[in-house]
């Protein structure tokens, strides 16, 4: 049987693990980021101590309990909150890059925002964009930023936009999710080995090779400055 060494780990190839970036059914064997952070829907709970949340947020990470933050973000569906939602993803922003943690971004409606934030801050840690169901033409800019896409149960429906532009996601930048669906990581996995006309088990060992090199697991850091233009 053929053996894979992602770094330090040791696989068979007919055991590779099914990676779910972000999910809120966990399920079976598949691998998951750890994470936690401030998601936007939260602000508009005028009670919420998002100061505080911040100060738990960053506990975590000083214990190393957390291999992300996120979701974190923007929403324009909840214009109330902008100016706080930018705000306290800002800090997230900044707690990524002090513990070089990646960034699970939610983003609706606001791509322009978010990009303007990529320039200003210039991360260094990964920025993976969760439940992305964009255009091609979306797809080619925020990867040329140097983003990851994250893709969930969308592909699963013909009409959705993502069933088309997946073609145009690198293998390197991609990830799968199936948030809040009730159906299996498998489901998605399998949809997108049809669309992309590939064997299940490659797209099973480029998505785990994005999960190491996330996680850090083989125990090096992202290569810096993370995107380029």
């Amino acid at each position: 049987m053929r053996e894979i060494n992602y770094f330090c780990i040791k696989i068979n190839a007919m055991d590779v693990p099914f990676v779910n970036l972000h999910t809120h059914h966990p399920a079976g064997e598949a691998l998951t980021l750890c994470s936690s952070g401030i998601h936007p829907w939260w602000l508009d709970d005028p009670g919420y101590d998002w100061e505080q949340a911040l100060e738990a947020l960053e506990r975590q990470l000083r214990e190393g309990t957390l291999e992300a933050i996120g979701e974190a973000g923007l929403d324009k569906m909840h214009p109330d909150t902008l100016p706080l939602q930018q705000k306290v993803f800002e800090r997230q922003i900044l707690l990524s890059e002090q513990y070089g943690k990646p960034l699970v971004i939610h983003c609706v409606r606001a791509n322009d925002a978010l990009l303007t934030l990529w320039k200003r801050h210039r991360p260094r840690q990964a920025w993976i964009l969760h439940g992305f169901n964009g255009t091609k033409e979306t797809a080619e800019q925020l990867i040329g930023k140097g983003f990851y896409l994250s893709v969930g149960a969308a592909l699963l429906f013909k009409n959705r936009k993502i069933t088309e532009s997946i073609q145009y996601i690198p293998l390197d930048r991609l990830f799968f999710e199936t948030d809040e669906a009730t159906c299996g990581i498998e489901t998605v996995y399998a949809e997108a080995a049809r669309l992309l006309s590939i064997p299940m088990e490659v797209l099973k060992e480029r998505i785990l090779a994005n999960y190491v090199r996330l996680s850090k697991k083989e125990g090096s850091a992202i290569d810096p400055p993370f995107g380029s233009t």
